[in-house]
C-alpha cells in the first residue's frame, strides 16, 4: 500500500509540474498505474491547478439520527446523571 501511495504522489507531482509523457500506456505499464487513474488524475490537476487530498466524508447520511432525537438524548443524559446510560434513557 505504501508503494502505491508513493507512486500516486509521484504521478501527481509529474502532472502538476507538467512533465511531458509521450506514451501514457507505456508509462502506466512501467509504473503499475491504471491508465484510467492516470487520465482521471490528469483531468483533476488540469481543472484545479494542483493536487490536494479530498475529504472522504459522505455528502449525506440518510440513515443518521435526526437532530431532534440527538438533542433529546443529550438532554436526558444531563437530567438522569450520573445514571445516564441507554437503559435509563429508554425507560
Amino acid at each position: 500500500m505504501a508503494r502505491k501511495q508513493a507512486m500516486m504522489r509521484f504521478l501527481d507531482a509529474m502532472l502538476v509540474a507538467e512533465v511531458k509523457i509521450d506514451n501514457v500506456a507505456e508509462w502506466c505499464r512501467a509504473n503499475g498505474v491504471n491508465p484510467r487513474t492516470f487520465y482521471r488524475h490528469r483531468a483533476r490537476v488540469a481543472a484545479e491547478g494542483e493536487w490536494r487530498e479530498r475529504s472522504r466524508r459522505p455528502r449525506s447520511s440518510p440513515t443518521a439520527t435526526s437532530g431532534v432525537v440527538v438533542a433529546e438524548v443529550l438532554r436526558l443524559r444531563e437530567v438522569l446523571a450520573p445514571d445516564n446510560g441507554a437503559d435509563s434513557i429508554r425507560a
